[in-house]
């Protein structure tokens, strides 16, 4: 039977890491890590100490890095390897970060208009711009769903979805609307 493989991609805060793995053992054929070019080691910053964002061209470039690094380890590493042998991708990315994008799935921050706008770029997990909004939605939830709070320690975190699409609907409503089309997240709010 001819060996199949899997390649892992993780995008973490600093970095997109391929691993191929062997499918019959988990056994690492190789792996190869991308540091992303943007910002200081990765995460765009700003004057706000509570701003982290990233460049999805990043998320691009180092898919394409990573993954072909990996390959050609795997190649020299494992005789009978070939990129054919791949038999699926798993992916795993840092939670809660948010791209705002168009209505063709594009990221804002690919247009001319918001290319160094940080609303138009990730908003990384650690981004902690949202702070008065968990607030907000934490003392609703207490109000209104206190079960809800009951799953998550209590409070609504700044790092988490929600608080930070209010924010940006709030400080960045040429980000957050296009012209007659409402809300530009890759979600649908829908009332009960």
């Amino acid at each position: 039977m001819t060996p199949q493989y899997t390649i892992g991609l993780d995008f973490g805060s600093n970095s997109v890491r391929a691993l191929i793995v062997d499918t019959s053992d988990g056994s690492e054929a190789a792996s190869s890590v991308w540091n992303y070019e943007h910002g200081d080691a990765g995460v765009i910053l700003a004057r706000d100490p509570h701003l982290a964002r990233q460049h999805p061209a990043d998320y691009i470039k180092g898919t394409e890095v990573s993954v072909r690094r990996a390959l050609a380890e795997a190649k020299k590493k494992v005789r009978s390897f070939k990129a054919e042998q791949v038999v699926g991708i798993g992916v795993d990315t840092t939670g809660s970060t948010p791209l705002p994008v168009d209505e063709r799935g594009q990221p804002l921050a690919f247009t001319r208009r918001f290319a160094k706008n940080p609303a138009a770029m990730a908003w990384l997990w650690k981004d902690h711009t949202s702070v008065a909004e968990a607030a907000e939605i934490t003392e609703l939830a207490k109000k209104n769903r206190p079960k809800y709070l009951a799953k998550c320690g209590g409070t609504y975190s700044s790092e988490w979805f929600f608080s930070k699409i209010l924010h940006c609907l709030r400080t960045s409503p040429e980000v957050s609307r296009r012209p007659h089309h409402g809300l530009n997240w890759p979600i649908t709010f829908r009332r009960r």
